[in-house]
């Protein structure tokens, strides 16, 4: 893998570890979703007038990804409803590798090397010492994995339109407009003008910037993904797992059982393994 792709993808797990534990920690989860579709807006906005408009044969892409990241969004906040951020965090992105490296092996012929089906079956195990963790709620554990099954899906058409763009910057900024716009508005509609001014007043600057957190680690990991791998990039990127435990165990005072530390530590291993032999 390409040392500035493994960089990126390392720096995408630290900020995605980041903004969900922003979210989390957010008691009003639709004001949360506002407010980090506008923020992510606000960034791809402010970068468009470097890029001109994407190329007729990538609309498919970013029509997909509008919809896969709204179906993403409902499932996220459904799912941290349900359980711990630990829990559900490390579920969820542990088992979305496994999902990629199936579908790149599909759809874009890249078949892991005999080490990297090492790093995946150490996730594998990762996952499972998570899922079956004593108090882990089973409605959690099956929403997580659904949110997988999403995260794969958008993970493999960003990267393939990405690539197809032949200028992943300009892909990823409309992608960004396309997802976030549409989140931003619909939330805003859902609550009503005036109670979501409301609800955000107190807390819009943070959700801005947990706006643009997202919009930027999502940016740098597709074009991590224009240049290496798709699979391996995605495995590298789920170290954020270790950021998002102790993020839960030090700011949100969550337990941390020593089965989800195992089953972090695991998932991690694995991912490194992917992305680095």
């Amino acid at each position: 893998m390409p040392p500035e792709a493994a960089a990126a993808a390392l720096v995408s797990a630290l900020i995605h570890a980041s903004w969900n534990a922003l979210v989390k920690a957010g008691a009003d989860r639709m004001a949360n979703l506002f407010l980090i579709g506008a923020g992510s807006a606000a960034m791809g906005v402010a970068l468009l007038p470097f890029a001109g408009p994407p190329p007729w044969h990538v609309w498919h892409f970013l029509l997909a990804s509008a919809c896969i990241h709204g179906a993403y969004w409902w499932a996220l906040l459904r799912g941290y409803e349900l359980g711990d951020l630990s829990h559900v965090y490390t579920l969820s992105r542990g088992l979305a590798p496994l999902l990629v490296a199936a579908g790149a092996a599909i759809v874009a012929q890249e078949l892991p090397a005999p080490v990297e089906a090492t790093g995946i079956a150490l996730i594998c195990a990762g996952v499972l010492s998570v899922g079956v963790s004593p108090g882990a709620p089973w409605k959690a554990t099956r929403h997580s994995l659904l949110l997988a099954a999403i995260i794969a899906a958008y993970s493999l058409n960003d990267a393939l339109g990405a690539r197809a763009s032949g200028d992943p910057v300009r892909y990823i900024m409309w992608m960004t407009l396309g997802f976030a716009v549409p989140q931003a508005l619909f939330s805003l509609a859902w609550r009503g003008p005036a109670r979501m001014m409301r609800a955000v007043a107190p807390i819009w600057k943070l959700g801005l910037f947990a706006g643009a957190l997202s919009a930027g680690g999502f940016g740098i990991v597709i074009w991590a993904q224009s240049r290496a791998p798709i699979a391996q990039v995605t495995a590298l990127r789920e170290t954020s797992v270790v950021f998002a435990a102790l993020i839960a165990w030090f700011v949100l005072r969550e337990r941390m059982g020593p089965r989800r530390w195992a089953g972090a530590a695991l998932v991690t291993c694995g991912a490194l393994l992917i992305g680095f032999f």
